[in-house]
């Protein structure tokens, strides 16, 4: 079985599509988790009209705290073999749970990269290379530039073992953080169907992003530290050890605290660090 987790939060009105996307899969071993970030909206309401008898439906409302809180939950409570984490503003193709099936029950992958498309059914991201089964994710960006948005699917299991951190009074912390630490324990397995399409928010967080960095450094401070040993050149490395010393100074006492091999480097950054907050400030309106 899978799980397939929604998170939302004040999105009532994009609940029924993802719901009636559900509806017509053509296998339904899933359950659909629902976690509600506090919403204020009509989202309970609408949940609770949705027909539960053609698969299962769960639904669960907390203090808005952000995704990463939601997920971390979801997890805890997860039923499935499997976790597919379903955005509310974006849909399951028809096969999309077949597939999934179909692919793990030829072996039993820890994590999975599918396609995803847009509601103009163009593809996000470039193709999975020719003849590749599974990968290095850190290979698959910078070896064979396959870049973009991805539908991943996780075995509940070994997601268990990588949870969100979470940092007092921030509310958000990007995805990389807990991908880069799977992607550094295990290497991806590529299903090349497109399991997911997505509706671009205007509200989203691209176009949020310099508010989203000010109100959680730690976070930020924690993925460009993160980054530093994953950078391949001395050039890279000083500017995620920059960063990451930008955004230890407006953490605070959440910083974390680097201690990989490029120790002395990381030392040495603060002066680049100070630079970057100069940047921030005066150009990014930190």
């Amino acid at each position: 079985m899978i799980t397939i987790f929604t998170p939302t939060y004040n999105r009532a009105d994009k609940l029924t599509r993802v719901y009636r996307s559900l509806l017509v899969q053509s296998n339904n071993d899933f359950e659909w988790l629902i976690v509600d970030d506090g919403s204020v909206d009509m989202t309970e309401s609408v949940v609770e009209k949705f027909d539960k008898t053609k698969f299962d439906i769960r639904y669960y409302k907390q203090q808005n705290g952000g995704k990463h809180r939601a997920y971390n939950r979801a997890l805890k409570i997860a039923r499935g073999e499997y976790f597919l984490c379903l955005d509310s503003d974006d849909w399951l193709v028809e096969q999309a749970v077949e597939e999934i099936i179909h692919f793990t029950n030829k072996k039993k992958e820890n994590f999975i990269l599918a396609y995803k498309e847009n509601e103009n059914r163009v593809r996000l991201s470039n193709g999975f290379p020719d003849g590749i089964e599974k990968i290095d994710l850190f290979d698959l960006n910078d070896k064979y530039h396959c870049n973009g948005e991805f539908t991943i699917i996780f075995r509940t299991e070994y997601a268990k073992r990588f949870p969100f951190p979470v940092f007092q009074g921030e509310n958000f912390i990007t995805e990389s953080v807990v991908y880069d630490r799977m992607a550094s324990n295990e290497k991806v397995a590529l299903l090349p169907k497109v399991i997911t399409i997505c509706e671009y928010q205007e509200e989203g967080l691209s176009n949020n992003l310099n508010y989203i960095m000010k109100e959680n450094p730690a976070g930020y401070c924690l993925y460009f530290m993160q980054r530093i040993d994953l950078q391949k050149t001395l050039i890279q490395r000083m500017v995620m050890a920059g960063k990451y010393q930008c955004f230890g100074f407006l953490a605070g006492k959440q910083k974390s605290i680097y201690i990989g091999k490029y120790s002395i480097l990381v030392r040495q950054t603060k002066l680049l660090g100070f630079l970057f907050l100069l940047y921030y400030k005066t150009l990014r309106g930190f």
